[in-house]
């Protein structure tokens, strides 16, 4: 071969190569158009993340762009790179896939096979087949939203909000990375509530159980981190490989400390209630020790995560919004949270029927949801019914085909919430209940088993933190906040606030009625509202034993404390 000829070849060879990548890369270009959904024509390599690569947007941001776009369609389609993904962004129809057709999109994307990885692919969220996990779930769901296993939580419950409050006390008025503060208390409550395991890792974080269990719930551990992405990319690979993704010595453990709960008879457990459960319906499902520690492993990691970044996001909004945070407090006074014995962190029952901190839980969900983005593949050939107002045709779906559902944009839809961006807990106070619908923070359909728990911690949590500390923001406090994203959940980056200690935020005293409103009031809050009258004045000279000094402070300057929970 001459030259000439040899640069030809290499010339054709070049294009064909060409050739052949860009229709591998563009292949899928035309899947919308054939399913005639709308969609944006996409970039052959980078799809429709222009803006995010170039960082001007999220991802979340750059779909809800897309969600507002498409409004008047039931379904978008997205180009992630060159990976079609089909949203759904009607709420109905979100309702009516995920729930009565639930049979059809029982899985969230990334089963895992029992026979190879038997720890993993026991777990009620990624268990495979119906029928199975329909068993696993009657087995499972009762435990996690059992009345009484969430009062009975309550003495782990309070001696973790303790060695928190103890905590932050001890570094109070300093601007502290409280992100970092919840990681620890989440980690303290969830090992004792999933495996009885008594910890305190604000004095000391060398327990095994620490490493072990963070590393699972909150990927600290390099390999697992690897094994998370490998598993990701090329899920059939690695388990063909026989690669299990979580380490054979580490279930090892965790089935021993399973064990050790299980058989504890004084100590309050998920661990010790699975062991229970099983006992009583041997002739429905009978699972193996290792089987029940899966789903207390479950429990720990699928609690932990969302547990840490509500309590992060509540915290942040709180010290942003100080009006929100002045009205919890005086719930918290209207419920007698306030009495001098409110030195113990509250209990379930204390928590569980206050409307307001209900809405500011709710509301945070809703801003920032724990799961931004729901998938669900289809797993038999389904067909998306057309719609009465104009869709042509029935949408057909494959095995293996899956659905996306932006929890972000639909909770940031205005026509849902008005002005979305609003830290606004009144809107599920007075009767309004959040729409099922268009409110999913843990999921529909297959969601989240354990939300009671993690709605309890939280509320127990910020209880205890509003009755001690007044929350502010400190000078490196983001303002927008800034966000790590993923497919799976949603957190801060960090969440640095100043927690500043409260005097003497509990004592009340009878005051006469102001301004038509009768009752009782904090002595530093009544001075607030100078002028002090006499008898008002009397009153706390008269019923309160607080020191002449603090008297003749007050005498001075009545107006020297100016917020509702009169901090200093």
């Amino acid at each position: 071969m001459n030259q000439e000829d040899l640069y030809w070849f290499t010339f054709i060879l070049v294009m064909l190569l060409g050739f052949f990548t860009y229709k591998l890369l563009t292949r899928h270009r035309s899947y919308f158009r054939l399913l005639r959904v709308p969609f944006e024509k996409p970039h052959f390599l980078y799809g429709n993340l222009d803006d995010v690569l170039s960082g001007k947007l999220t991802t979340m941001e750059k779909i809800e762009q897309f969600y507002r776009k498409f409004s008047t369609h039931r379904l978008f389609g997205f180009f992630n790179y060159m990976t079609p993904a089909l949203y759904v962004r009607d709420p109905a129809l979100i309702r009516q896939l995920l729930q009565p057709n639930m049979a059809y999109f029982e899985s969230h994307g990334y089963f895992l096979d029992e026979q190879k990885d038997p720890f993993l692919g026991s777990q009620l969220h990624l268990v495979k087949g119906a029928e199975k996990a329909s068993k696993v779930a009657t087995f499972v769901t009762p435990i996690y939203r059992n009345p009484n296993n969430l009062s009975t939580m309550d003495g782990t419950a309070q001696k973790c909000c303790t060695a928190l409050i103890d905590f932050i006390t001890s570094r109070a008025e300093l601007e502290l990375e409280l992100k970092a503060i919840f990681l620890k208390h989440t980690l303290n409550t969830f090992a004792g509530i999933a495996f009885g395991k008594e910890l305190n890792t604000f004095q000391d974080d060398t327990d095994r159980f620490c490493a072990v269990a963070s590393g699972m719930a909150y990927g600290t551990n390099p390999v697992q981190v690897i094994k998370t992405m490998a598993f990701y990319l090329v899920p059939g690979l690695m388990q063909t490989a026989g690669v299990q993704f979580t380490d054979r010595q580490e279930i090892e453990y965790l089935v021993s400390q399973y064990h050790k709960a299980a058989s504890a008879p004084s100590t309050h457990s998920m661990a010790r209630s699975l062991s229970e459960a099983n006992e009583k319906l041997k002739t429905f499902l009978q699972l193996t020790d290792e089987q029940l520690t899966a789903q207390c492993a479950m429990f720990f990691t699928k609690g932990f995560e969302p547990t840490l970044n509500l309590l992060s996001f509540a915290a942040y909004e709180l010290a942003q919004n100080p009006d929100v945070q002045g009205k919890l407090y005086d719930e918290l006074v209207h419920h007698g949270l306030t009495k001098s014995n409110s030195s113990v962190p509250p209990k379930y029952e204390s928590v569980r029927s206050l409307p307001y901190l209900e809405a500011i839980v709710l509301e945070t969900l809703r801003k920032w949801p724990p799961h931004p983005l729901l998938v669900r593949e289809c797993t038999k050939p389904f067909s998306i019914p057309a719609a009465e107002n104009g869709d042509r045709a029935s949408i057909p779906l494959r095995v293996g085909d899956k659905l996306y559902i932006s929890v972000w944009a639909l909770h940031r839809n205005g026509d849902h919430f008005p002005q979305p961006e609003q830290f606004n807990p009144e809107r599920f106070m007075d009767g309004n209940a959040p729409q099922s619908n268009t409110f999913i923070p843990f999921g529909i359909g297959r969601g989240c088993a354990g939300q009671e728990f993690v709605k309890l911690l939280v509320k127990v949590t910020l209880v205890a933190l509003v009755l001690r500390f007044k929350l502010q923001p400190g000078e490196r406090t983001a303002e927008p906040l800034k966000l790590i994203e993923s497919a799976s959940s949603l957190e801060a980056r960090d969440v640095p606030l100043v927690a500043q200690p409260c005097r003497f935020p509990f004592l009340r005293i009878q005051v006469p009625e102001r301004d038509g409103v009768p009752g009782t009031m904090g002595w530093l809050d009544l001075v607030r509202v100078a002028p002090v009258r006499p008898e008002e004045q009397n009153a706390i000279e008269d019923r309160l034993n607080v020191g002449d000094t603090i008297i003749a402070t007050l005498r001075e300057n009545p107006t020297t404390y100016t917020d509702n929970k009169s901090c200093n």
